[in-house]
């Protein structure tokens, strides 16, 4: 009977021995996931962060294209006018004008493509980490969307040929100095600017709520990113508090028997 008791004694140590080393391997284990979880977060938030970045760089280069296009548009349209009463006499004019579009609107259109390109690129590694992101608990969020942006990118084509159209005019009108531009000239001029200023300023536009729902995205997601840093921190403390009370209590049935 004495050889049982000490059986059954000795094999209740060695259970809670296993308890104690599982509970340290636990508490480690917690906190280590803790700091692994963490870093998956952070890298997803910082994938985030970079991207907007890069919106908002290429949205403001893109922004200062756009404005500076505008004003050129506009003054050419201007200059025309004012010239076309005497465009015989003010053929230099017209056609430094031409010379001046030539070598600055064309560029300027690529330019804007090449930038709003870099910002789509960037939105949609933004759409990717968010919905990664939304995995985490308390993450749910969406993405700025990309469809005015894609618009406006593809409506570039359409810029560029109206560009093309207005150079085009311009030429005319430069090998055509022996007689005042016409009437019917003016109204073909005024309509090119006129929607080469629309679809520029919707263009301004959507970059510009692009920039505005990534700098609100970014707003939502430090907040988030401090609760998600919380919540797993206090998950691992709680882990960590249960783990130990097991930890103790094994010791406690380990002196318990050996008495």
């Amino acid at each position: 009977m004495a050889i049982v008791k000490k059986a059954a004694r000795s094999a209740a140590i060695a259970v809670a021995l296993l308890f104690i080393g599982l509970s340290l391997f636990g508490i480690l284990g917690v906190w280590v996931a803790d700091r692994r979880a963490t870093e998956i977060a952070r890298k997803g938030f910082g994938i985030v962060k970079t991207a907007v970045g890069v919106v908002d760089a290429g949205g403001t280069r893109a922004n200062n294209l756009i404005a500076t296009t505008r004003t050129e548009v506009r003054q050419a349209f201007d200059t025309v006018t004012a010239a076309g009463a005497r465009a015989e006499a003010n053929g230099r004019v017209l056609n430094a004008l031409n010379e001046q579009l030539e070598t600055t609107l064309a560029p300027r259109i690529a330019q804007m493509q090449e930038v709003l390109a870099s910002v789509r690129d960037a939105s949609r590694r933004i759409g990717n980490a968010v919905s990664s992101l939304n995995s985490l608990p308390l993450m749910a969020d969406h993405a700025p969307g990309l469809a005015a942006l894609d618009e406006t990118f593809n409506g570039l084509a359409g810029l560029s040929a109206d560009a093309s159209e207005l150079r085009g005019t311009l030429q005319e009108l430069v090998l055509a100095q022996t007689s005042d531009v016409s009437a019917e000239a003016i109204v073909r001029l005024s309509r090119l600017t006129k929607r080469i200023d629309t679809r520029l300023g919707e263009a301004q536009a959507s970059v510009q709520g692009m920039q505005a729902e990534c700098a609100a995205l970014q707003v939502r997601l430090d907040t988030r990113k401090s609760r998600l840093v919380l919540i797993f921190n206090l998950a691992a403390l709680l882990a960590t508090l249960m783990l130990g009370w097991i930890l103790y209590s094994q010791i406690i049935v380990i002196r318990q028997y050996r008495r």
